[in-house]
């Protein structure tokens, strides 16, 4: 039976970015606080804050998600500040819910566990979200800030503003913990990242998706306009059915699967599309973040 791909709905998508951040945060309270871990973004501060001054992390992370909201109106403009406006509210929203009805799990003080565990959550929620077109907010702002206004590569920026909370938590616990829980916060991070990137688009972050289609010219035109992307085209016939048809192939990041995949369900609903894994890219191949 033919399947064909159908464009997401409005509820469906935010039912599933709900969802995935609802998963991101029951990973963080079930398995990354009761351990005190400072993860990078805002709810590692949350964590920094709540240990050193007792405030409830969800109030922290709320707070700073405002500021950071302003910071992106201010540096990155509207469109930026509308897309984050979401995640930023929903995530420190479910973790006062937890915080406030939910106890922690009843489990032994073992952070190989709460470090496996609270980065596998974080991860599969984090792709959902990413995967249906939203954001989380917090970090992504002052990382996208570094990016725009200092021309740093994604990947320095990320792991800059990351680190800076990191190595705050693993300064402000040494004399207790030593560097041993920086390692832990380090490899949840590293977990995250992992099933982010599996849930999203498969194991790796590129991937070369093939559209066979019989509207080659729209699709071309709406992924120029929507993602940035070039394409090549290749004609294609049908070796069963000898139909003429037009194969589109583009290399595209996890953070823009669920445009390409709307694109091709507004387009052609029939067009048949399947995505490999796309390693050694050279040539002119850039990493385009959000909104640029």
């Amino acid at each position: 039976m033919r399947k064909t791909l159908k464009q997401m709905t409005f509820i469906k998508r935010y039912f599933m970015i709900s969802f995935g951040i609802f998963t991101m945060v029951a990973g963080f309270y079930y398995f990354i606080m009761p351990a005190a871990l400072v993860i990078g973004g805002v709810s590692g501060v949350g964590v920094l804050f709540s240990e050193l001054f007792g405030i409830r992390v969800s109030m922290v992370v709320f707070i700073l998600n405002v500021l950071l909201l302003g910071l992106g109106w201010l540096f990155l403009g509207f469109k930026s500040f509308y897309r984050s406006i979401y995640g930023s509210m929903m995530f420190p929203f479910f973790l006062f819910i937890l915080e406030t009805f939910s106890p922690f799990l009843d489990m032994p003080e073992d952070f190989l566990l709460y470090t496996t565990f609270g980065g596998f959550f974080l991860g599969i929620g984090f792709g959902i979200v990413i995967k249906y077109g939203g954001t989380s907010g917090g970090t992504d702002i002052p990382i996208k800030i570094l990016h725009r206004r200092l021309k740093l590569p994604l990947s320095v920026s990320l792991y800059f503003v990351d680190g800076v909370i990191i190595l705050a938590g693993v300064i402000a616990f040494y004399a207790e913990r030593g560097v041993s829980t920086g390692l832990y916060e380090v490899l949840v991070m590293v977990i995250s990242g992992k099933f982010a990137d599996i849930v999203v688009v498969g194991s790796n972050t590129l991937k070369a998706v093939h559209i066979i289609t019989d509207k080659p010219n729209d699709i071309k035109e709406l992924i120029y306009k929507t993602i940035h992307r070039g394409v090549s085209i290749v004609p294609a016939e049908g070796g069963y059915t000898q139909d003429t048809k037009t194969l589109i192939l583009s290399v595209i990041t996890r953070d823009e699967y669920y445009a390409i995949r709307n694109i091709i369900a507004t387009t052609d609903p029939n067009a048949f599309v399947f995505a490999s894994p796309a390693t050694e890219i050279q040539g002119d191949f850039t990493h385009h973040w959000e909104d640029e």
